[in-house]
């Protein structure tokens, strides 16, 4: 009788689960965003549109088999408050206090400058579909607090000034934000709330930024 060879069976199944690579992981991520003031004093009149950004590189760290990561990293955050008052030291009662211009005064730039680098921890959840949210809080360290004026002189209208206040006094000298995004692949709706304050307590207005913006992740 002839000896047939016996053939090896081969699969048409994969061994391994295939997957999608991951085209987006959030590595480099950038918020654009409007601030809203909380709780600054009433006689204040600030702008409408405060624009802001934060620029955050991360490591992300998947787990296995889920759709869950953790991010980790540095970011540095800029924030702007256009207002009509001059932020200023009182020598008498060593505060810092908003100095509302008179109505006579003509100017063209009043602006605060706020400047943090920061180290944001994040928890992430991606789905195959694209589908993603993040929350996360940020632990920073203040950088810069200043404020640009160009237009009259208030003691003298009939003079010119373009100054930079780089004299804030009593500012706190860190700060803690919380923080969520929620979108689709590379794009996200952005909210975050700085939980401390601007100055030390009872030594300067007590406000809070609170933002609402778009965020981007670029890789």
């Amino acid at each position: 009788m002839a000896q047939t060879e016996a053939t090896p069976y081969t699969s048409s199944v994969p061994t391994d689960k295939e997957t999608k690579p991951m085209v987006f992981r959030d590595r480099l991520i950038m918020d654009i965003y409007h601030t809203f003031w909380m709780g600054m004093p009433t006689q204040v009149n600030h702008m409408k549109f405060d624009p802001g950004l934060n620029v955050s590189a991360l490591w992300d760290f998947k787990i296995k088999q889920k759709p869950l990561a953790f991010g980790v990293g540095i970011g540095v955050t800029y924030y702007t408050q256009y207002s009509n008052a001059l932020l200023r030291y009182d020598d008498k009662t060593e505060l810092m206090r908003y100095f509302i211009l008179p109505e006579n005064v003509d100017y063209k730039l009043l602006k605060m400058n706020y400047l943090s680098c920061n180290i944001p921890l994040e928890f992430r959840y991606r789905n195959n579909n694209g589908f993603k949210f993040t929350v996360g809080a940020r632990v920073g360290l203040i950088a810069e607090i200043s404020q640009k004026y160009k237009g009259d002189d208030p003691q003298n209208p009939s003079d010119t000034l373009c100054v930079k206040n780089l004299r804030i006094e009593n500012k706190m000298k860190y700060n803690v934000d919380v923080y969520a995004r929620i979108g689709w692949k590379f794009v996200d709706a952005y909210y975050c709330f700085q939980l401390t304050p601007l100055f030390e307590a009872g030594k300067g207005p007590k406000i809070y930024p609170m933002s609402v913006g778009l965020s981007f992740s670029l890789f």
